[in-house]
Formats: C-alpha cells, sequence, structure tokens
C-alpha cells in the first residue's frame, strides 16, 4: 500500500529525516569538495625540455611527487621545445602573457638566456636558497647584484675519454699532443660546434682560457672577436678532420649526435668533447660509464671549467599564492629524494638502469650513495669543481650569438655549413631513437 509522506508512523518519520540530513550532508560536503578544488592554486611551469631517458617518466615524477605534498596545489607542467627556450621572445612571451592561455609562471631556462630578461623587467627576484649550491651557479643565476634564478643542474664543456692521460691535458696544444700519440691516425676528437648556441659556449671558453686570471668572460661576448681565442679553438676543431671534411663543424652532426656516441664508444675517436649527460648517450651503444674520465674541455691555453647550467627563473607579476606556491616548488625539485629520482628514472640498456648523468645544481646531492658509488659521477664532481673555474656570461648572449658565429666558423670550417644558425644545446635530437 502506498503511503503520503504526512501519513508515516512516528519512526518511520524520524529515519526518513535522518536520511534527508545524511543526504544533505553529503552534497554539502561534496560542494565544499568542488569548491575547495576549485581553489587549488595553479602553477604553470615548463621544465627544460630536453633531458636524456625517458621525459614522460621525469614529468609523472615531479607533477604526482609535489601534488601529493601539496594537494592544495595543482600543478601543471607545460612542453616546450628546445628551440624555444633559446629564444628569447618567446621565452619573453610566455612569462608575461595571461597564465589563463599561454602564459605561464616558472620556466626552467638555461642561465645564458636569463640576464636579457632580468633587464627588461621581466623576471621576479629570487629568495629562495640553499646553502650547497656550486658557487659558480649562484654567479651564473645573478644579474647586478640580484639573483633571478633557482638553480637546478649544472652544465659544462668537457673532454669525454678512456685514456687518463688524454684526461689529464693541460691545454688545448698539450691535447692535440697527447691525443695524436694515443691514436696516430684521425679522427681523434668528435663534437658538434655547428649550432650558434654551440659555437658561442666553446668560443667563450676558449677566451677564458686563455685569460685564466680573468673571471669575467663578459667581454667574449660583447667584444671584438679575439684572434688568439679563435685560433686555440681551431686547434681542437681541427682533431675532428675526416679524409679532408670536418663533420664536427660543417653541420654533418648538427642536431643529432648519435654517431659521436656510436664511433666514440667503438673507438673511431680518442675523446669527444660534452656535456656529462653525454655518458647516457654514450651507455646506449654501449660504454661502461666507470672506464671514462672527464675533465674540463681544453680549447685554450689552460684547461679551465667554465659552468653554466639550468635554472627556474619566474614571471615578476606573481600574486601572493602564487609566490608561495614558487616556492613550494622550488622546495620539492631541491630535495635529495626528487633528485634521486630524476637521475635514476631515465631507463635501461639491457635491463640495467642507467642514470641520466645530469648533474645536480645541489653539491651535497654529490654525497648521496647512489651517486658517491658511481666513479663516472665522482668525476663530474671533480671536474666541475676544479680550480680556477669561472662561469659563462648570463648578459647579451642572445643577440650576439649570430654574430660571433658569423665571425667564428669561417675560421674553423673555410666555408658557412648551409644549415640554420640556431643551435640547440642537448641531444633532444637523438633522444628518441635510442631511448627505447
Amino acid at each position: 500500500m502506498r503511503m503520503s509522506s504526512g501519513l508515516l508512523p512516528r519512526c518511520c518519520r524520524y529515519v526518513a529525516s535522518a536520511v534527508l540530513l545524511a543526504v544533505a550532508a553529503v552534497v554539502f560536503s561534496a560542494s565544499a569538495g568542488c569548491a575547495a578544488q576549485n581553489q587549488r592554486t595553479v602553477l604553470r611551469v615548463i621544465p627544460y625540455p630536453d633531458i636524456p631517458g625517458d621525459f614522460d617518466t621525469m614529468l609523472a615524477i615531479v607533477e604526482t611527487g609535489f601534488e601529493a605534498q601539496h594537494p592544495d596545489i595543482d600543478l601543471v607542467l607545460v612542453r616546450a621545445d628546445v628551440s624555444d627556450v633559446y629564444d628569447l621572445g618567446y621565452l619573453a612571451k610566455v612569462l608575461t602573457a595571461d597564465t589563463g592561455r599561454d602564459g605561464v609562471h616558472i620556466v626552467e631556462s638555461d642561465t645564458i638566456m636569463m640576464g636579457d630578461l632580468a633587464l627588461a623587467g621581466i623576471l621576479r627576484p629570487q629568495t629562495f636558497s640553499m646553502t650547497d649550491w656550486h658557487p659558480l651557479i649562484v654567479q651564473a643565476t645573478t644579474v647586478n647584484g640580484v639573483r633571478y634564478g633557482v638553480p637546478h643542474w649544472l652544465c659544462g664543456n668537457f673532454l669525454i675519454t678512456r685514456d687518463a692521460q688524454l684526461a689529464g691535458s693541460q691545454g688545448v696544444e698539450d691535447m692535440y699532443r697527447r691525443i695524436r700519440e694515443i691514436k696516430p691516425q684521425g679522427p681523434w676528437l668528435a663534437g658538434n660546434y655547428a649550432g650558434n648556441s654551440y659555437l658561442v659556449l666553446y668560443y667563450t671558453q676558449a677566451w677564458g682560457e686563455n685569460r685564466p686570471g680573468t673571471d669575467d668572460l663578459q667581454p667574449a661576448i660583447t667584444g671584438a672577436i679575439d684572434s688568439g681565442a679563435v685560433g686555440t679553438l681551431s686547434v681542437a676543431t681541427a682533431l675532428c678532420d675526416e679524409n679532408g671534411a670536418n663533420p664536427c663543424v660543417d653541420g654533418t652532426y648538427y642536431n643529432d649526435f648519435s654517431p659521436i656516441f656510436e664511433r666514440t664508444v667503438r673507438g673511431e675517436y680518442a675523446a669527444l668533447q660534452g656535456f656529462s649527460e653525454s655518458m647516457w648517450y654514450m651507455a646506449q651503444y654501449g660504454a661502461i660509464s666507470k672506464e671514462w674520465y672527464v675533465s674540463p674541455l681544453p680549447v685554450g691555453r689552460v684547461n679551465r671549467n667554465v659552468l653554466l647550467g639550468d635554472a627556474y627563473i619566474a614571471r615578476k607579476d606573481m600574486d601572493t599564492a602564487t609566490a608561495a606556491a614558487a616556492e613550494k616548488f622550488y622546495a620539492f625539485m631541491m630535495q635529495d629524494a626528487t633528485y634521486r629520482d630524476i637521475i635514476f628514472s631515465g631507463g635501461s640498456r639491457g635491463g640495467v638502469p642507467v642514470p641520466r648523468y645530469l648533474a645536480p645544481a645541489r653539491l651535497g646531492i654529490f654525497d648521496l650513495p647512489e651517486l658517491q658509488a658511481d666513479i663516472y659521477y665522482r668525476r663530474i664532481l671533480a671536474a666541475m669543481t676544479s680550480p680556477g673555474g669561472t662561469n659563462y656570461p648570463n648578459l647579451y648572449v642572445p643577440e650576439n650569438r649570430d654574430r660571433i658565429y658569423e665571425q667564428v666558423m669561417p675560421y674553423l670550417n673555410g666555408t658557412m655549413p648551409v644549415l640554420p644558425r640556431r643551435g640547440i644545446m642537448q641531444h633532444e635530437g637523438v633522444r628518441r631513437q635510442i631511448s627505447q
């Protein structure tokens, strides 16, 4: 028999009332949850778009790990091309555009791109700090006494070889002599000088290695081309000559370093010039990291560690909540566990995990047992903390890259490569080929 609610017995009316109250509570709770969800602070970040190994795994580690610690923050990781983060116009656009559309709050950028943005008044000065950052990367993120970057990774041009005596070369002339004794027939030293972003680094390093008492390398960027730096750099590039050609400067290896890694591991080159993470790519071709030495690349009269790196830069116009979220993001990325998870999540070869061989900006990370157990990582640390080091300039690099490229390249190659001048700074062109 169907009854209206007004005819229910009293006990049933109590039960019905309780049910209605419970339903109302659930609805209220759900509404409050939705409201709380909608109130999450959104933080949009562009990670540096090219690291060795599986990129998606790194993104998942960062997003999942951060939001587990900070559920009140919605971390949105925005992808960019490698060429984008070396384009000053692109960086200025994303750091000023509406964050509800194309804009972002933070970009992980190469330090050589940072200073011009700071002078343009786009960047937020940074207060987040760590006591164990490499002092040279702190200098590289500072403009006119103000720090605008939160250092994340270190980078430098290194000589990577199986031969301990070659790794001990003192200056480019000494390297030239030793490498030809080790391997009488060329080619000897592999590398890539073809892109303007690459060439400006090697030229600046040569300029600084010819002036070991000078820490300020800015004149290498803004001054007239120095014949001494071009001369010593050309000694290094000549070691790639092969059958009357030079694939290191004629564009053969432009944006595709895989032949460099493969041929060096096979012994066709005695050494390569590369970044610390080159070992991840070499391992894909069978290199055993403990067999390899790493030292500052001699392209001048002395060996000199000249560092740059990747750092987080932030837009100036953050509100209070977003600025607080950014501080939490920096703290998460600086944690020992975050560094460890990123470094050891790059994939494997033959079922054996291969570290990404990225160099942390925090020197304390090198003390972790996993890095201490890796001889190659200990050698990276020694190379990056060797005496007499300095940092690459972080001002006026973008506007001078083409000029330096056009004036230096003919002395290295004889003719200008028929290629776009813009060059990437990492090995993105080969990641998809060999990271499976």
